[in-house]
């Protein structure tokens, strides 16, 4: 009974540890919001939020440039410096000098020097800049997060696409063993040739080869998908959304975009930013400074409690002007060049951002014609292998016929469901470029 128990509860852990590794979706967007609470690259976007909100606290600090320099220092003047006095003042000969050494053995000082920024056109360019490329932040980071669900939409279904493939072969596989078998029986009876036989046997062997390679297919689609959404490797993935062909087309699905153009247009105001920053550099910089300081002298020791400490203080108004030199010219010449490069990039990017707006549309359009040509086509040929089996039971139609019309009916049932994925992956392809923008 012991025993008994114990087997139980390795049985029962071992199901809720399976149970803890397996993620099943059964939509797209369920896949969207796990990817959007694990992916790495959606968390390093935040992390760069956050970095570039730091940084325009720090552009925003900068603005002032508050600064306060403090030091402290105890010295022992080992051997003090020697002046020479006229010797006379001390009962020498005229015209003869003493040595005399000067000055304090101990010193201590103790002091610190505030300094604020009034006027520096420098640190005014650094917040603009940091405010600027806050926006980029965000904006690339949009931009990254659509790519990301684009790649998750066309894998997610390629995978319901390879599911309802291997679907499909499975069951037409049944259907060519049963053809084989159908020859087996009239090649016994001496109504069909042995190659009609080793074509009926050729059918299957490709079709189970066929039925291999998807499955292959699939799990290839899962790891990638994995690597996507970062969901552990050792996790078991399941997508549960049923296949819907019937899929009308909808008109009004349009969309327009304009995340890139909004960052190239960023990247121009950086660029415009970083030369005006060079430009500016060139002027002065106008700051209140002020000193307070205490020093203490003593012949006795540091820190000398019978010695006073003796304060200093000052405060007033420091200009400071660079010097022209050719390396800020050329900063200056080279900002000035960047500036005209992003601003043309910028123009191209809103024709190219236009562009890929139209060719989503068009592709949605391409891909319903393309659905709807495959479902025509899978009709057809369906209605034509029914034919060609009736005719080939009442002895009417050939073998390889047949087999040709049961080849040709299953290559367009799965380019039906190869057109269906790609028609619901460039529908969700306009409907991210409209939640993301």
């Amino acid at each position: 009974m012991k025993q008994f128990l114990i087997l139980f509860g390795f049985l029962l852990i071992n199901q809720f540890s399976n149970a803890q590794n397996k993620l099943v979706f059964n939509t797209l967007d369920s896949l969207f919001k796990y990817a959007e609470n694990h992916s790495i690259s959606i968390k390093t976007g935040e992390q760069e939020v956050l970095l570039a909100k730091w940084q325009k606290i720090s552009a925003q600090a900068g603005l002032v440039n508050f600064r306060m320099q403090t030091s402290f220092s105890l010295t022992d003047n080992v051997k003090l410096p020697v002046t020479y006095f006229p010797a006379e003042a001390f009962g020498g000969e005229p015209g003869t000098f003493k040595e005399v050494r000067t000055g304090q053995k101990y010193m201590g000082n103790f002091n610190f020097a505030p300094q604020i920024d009034i006027i520096n056109p420098v640190s005014w360019t650094k917040l603009k800049s940091a405010k600027i490329n806050t926006q980029l932040t965000d904006v690339t980071n949009l931009i990254v997060k659509k790519s990301l669900f684009e790649s998750i939409s066309a894998s997610y279904y390629n995978i319901i696409s390879l599911i309802e493939q291997i679907e499909i072969t499975q069951k037409n596989l049944y259907t060519a063993d049963t053809l084989q078998i159908i020859m087996q029986n009239k090649y016994s009876e001496g109504i069909v040739r042995q190659q009609d036989l080793n074509d009926a046997t050729i059918n299957k062997i490709a079709l189970k080869d066929n039925l291999t390679q998807l499955e292959i297919s699939l799990n290839q689609q899962y790891y990638a998908l994995k690597i996507l959404c970062d969901i552990p490797e050792n996790t078991a993935v399941s997508l549960t959304e049923n296949t819907v062909y019937n899929q009308p087309f909808d008109p009004n699905l349009q969309t327009d975009n304009q995340l890139e153009h909004k960052s190239s247009l960023l990247k121009a105001d950086l660029a415009k930013e970083e030369l005006r920053a060079n430009r500016l550099a060139q002027y002065p910089t106008i700051s209140i400074v002020a000193y307070d300081g205490w020093q203490q002298n003593s012949k006795n020791q540091f820190l000398d409690p019978d010695t006073n400490w003796i304060n200093s203080q000052y405060i007033g108004l420091r200009l400071s002007m660079p010097f022209p030199d050719i390396n800020g010219f050329t900063l200056t010449k080279s900002a000035k060049i960047n500036k005209e490069i992003s601003e043309l990039d910028a123009e191209h990017t809103k024709l190219q951002n236009d562009i890929t707006n139209i060719t989503l549309n068009l592709d949605y359009e391409k891909a319903y014609s393309q659905f709807k040509t495959a479902n025509q086509i899978f009709l057809l040929k369906d209605e034509n292998y029914q034919m060609a089996l009736n005719q080939f039971n009442e002895s009417i139609l050939s073998s390889d016929k047949l087999l040709t019309a049961f080849d040709d009916m299953l290559v367009s049932q799965l380019s039906y469901s190869a057109a269906l994925a790609n028609l619901l992956y460039t529908k969700s392809k306009i409907e991210i470029n409209n939640l993301i923008k």
